[in-house]
């Protein structure tokens, strides 16, 4: 039938009665502060900023680490070279001229089609925890604080062995009891939300999932206003996209994992795993469905949120 072509499981759920997105705090998110992800822009990596070093001392503290870790962490950031400074400092900030990010000289891409949410965990983490960021650029750990993150993660050689070994680690750990509490997710399944929420990290909050149909537009129209806030005080927050019965039943689950970091004149800056590049997209198009986007690693639906609440 052609109505049932654009069918999603979101949709079925939401029928059966699963819990629509929940009303927003009445005094919203207040997360311990940190720097607020942004967008590529054109030339190069700016000096260090006036304030960096006390900022990214504040910025660890809230992250967990003790004050005299987060004083080395600094001191040892402002001995970085320009670009790798701005990695550690503002990893969700692809460099001047560049939409990709890029942790030292690897970009930063998932490795492989199962690990997209653990990829989006491992650069949300990083942008609330320098001292993780400061681990993904250089290799080198803090004296006196190792992020939870970190725990049982062996050194790997390079940016990119690094990062495949966290998002190992994060896929553990977001799948471990997935499945009613008790049994893992299966691993080829990639992360499950609910699963994704219980790891996901950011000083100051918490993150819930939450089911979005987007053949209700003003469902999706709630949830990004709920992103738009947490954005405007600096906190990322991941989205799960999939596609609908017209690619088949397979395509219609959550099938990917991206990042809002930020926001622009029409709408959102999307950090999408599988390239590592950071896109622009106008809110209507997340609302209203087009087609697949680059964006939402070329799926066309907006399928489940992991907003952020108190921490």
């Amino acid at each position: 039938m052609p109505a049932l072509r654009h069918l999603q499981l979101t949709t079925v759920l939401r029928t059966l009665g699963v819990r629509p997105v929940p009303p927003a705090p009445a005094r919203g998110v207040v997360p311990a502060r940190a720097s607020v992800p942004g967008r590529a822009v054109a030339g190069e990596p700016a000096p260090a900023r006036p304030g960096a070093h006390a900022d990214l001392v504040a910025r660890a503290v809230a992250a967990g680490a003790p004050r005299p870790a987060a004083a080395r962490l600094a001191d040892a950031v402002a001995a970085l070279p320009a670009r790798e400074r701005a990695q550690v400092e503002r990893p969700l900030t692809p460099a001047r001229g560049s939409d990709v990010l890029r942790l030292g000289t690897a970009a930063a891409r998932q490795t492989d089609g199962t690990t997209c949410g653990s990829a989006v965990l491992a650069m949300l983490a990083a942008a609330g925890d320098p001292t993780l960021a400061y681990w993904l650029v250089t290799g080198r750990r803090v004296a006196g604080h190792e992020p939870d993150e970190l725990r049982g993660v062996a050194d790997a050689p390079g940016p990119a062995g690094r990062f495949g070994a966290l998002q190992d680690a994060l896929k553990r750990r977001s799948n471990a009891r997935a499945v009613l509490g008790l049994l893992p997710w299966p691993a080829a399944l990639g992360t499950p939300p609910w699963g994704a929420a219980r790891v996901a990290r950011f000083p100051g909050v918490a993150y819930r999932s939450v089911l979005v149909d987007d053949s209700r537009p003003s469902e999706v129209t709630r949830v990004l206003v709920r992103a738009g806030r947490a954005l405007d005080r600096g906190v990322p927050v991941p989205l799960y996209t999939g596609g609908d019965l017209s690619g088949g039943p397979a395509s219609a689950i959550p099938r990917h994992v991206v990042l809002l970091t930020g926001r622009t004149a029409e709408g959102f800056a999307v950090y999408e795993p599988s390239s590592g590049r950071v896109h622009d997209v106008p809110s209507a198009d997340l609302v209203v469905p087009h087609g697949p986007l680059d964006a939402l690693g070329r799926w066309s639906h907006v399928a489940w949120a992991l907003l952020p609440v108190r921490g």
